[in-house]
């Protein structure tokens, strides 16, 4: 919801944008596709082979048929032209004794000024945060003025209270 609403208000709309994800096909890629079933937009995730996402999850979604839905491992032929470029850890929690052969694995994945020049000087940057920089996202890239991931991160707190009110009936 905060990532939504975070890109509504940068771009002005949701319905019709090019959102791509670079990096490992988790629970974010999830998320993303789970939207893509009821919202339409242009989704792409591109991560290594190896670390597609799920493909039951891909298949519910491509399956909706409300937004186009591609998973590559071709990240700057995936950000040509994109409205966001969004990014994670390439290690989670419980992931962290495999942060070192990750970072091997996803070598290319890294999102930088080079892929975000190819997206174009329009595309906003947007991570979950924390952010490993210089891992998967230069810190140049998420101090960039074309970078939310702070007004990202302060809608989360936006869209949780929201649901809490939600749920105390409020």
């Amino acid at each position: 919801m905060a990532d939504a609403l975070t890109i509504i208000e940068h771009v002005g709309q949701l319905e019709g944008t090019k959102v791509v994800y670079i990096g490992d096909g988790n629970n974010i890629v999830h998320s993303w596709l789970l939207l893509a079933s009821v919202i339409p937009f242009h989704f792409i995730c591109a991560c290594p082979k190896g670390f597609e996402p799920d493909e039951e999850t891909v298949k519910k979604a491509q399956g909706a048929g409300v937004s186009k839905i591609e998973i590559t491992n071709d990240p700057k032929e995936a950000v040509r032209g994109a409205d966001v470029v969004y990014s994670d850890v390439w290690a989670s929690m419980g992931q962290k004794e495999e942060a070192a052969q990750r970072r091997q694995v996803f070598q290319g994945f890294q999102v930088d000024e080079e892929l975000m020049k190819i997206a174009g000087q329009k595309a906003y940057f947007m991570h979950c945060l924390p952010a490993e920089r210089g891992v998967e996202v230069t810190n140049g890239v998420v101090e960039a003025p074309n970078s939310i991931v702070f007004p990202q991160a302060e809608n989360r707190m936006h869209a949780q209270n929201a649901v809490m009110l939600h749920v105390m009936g409020l």
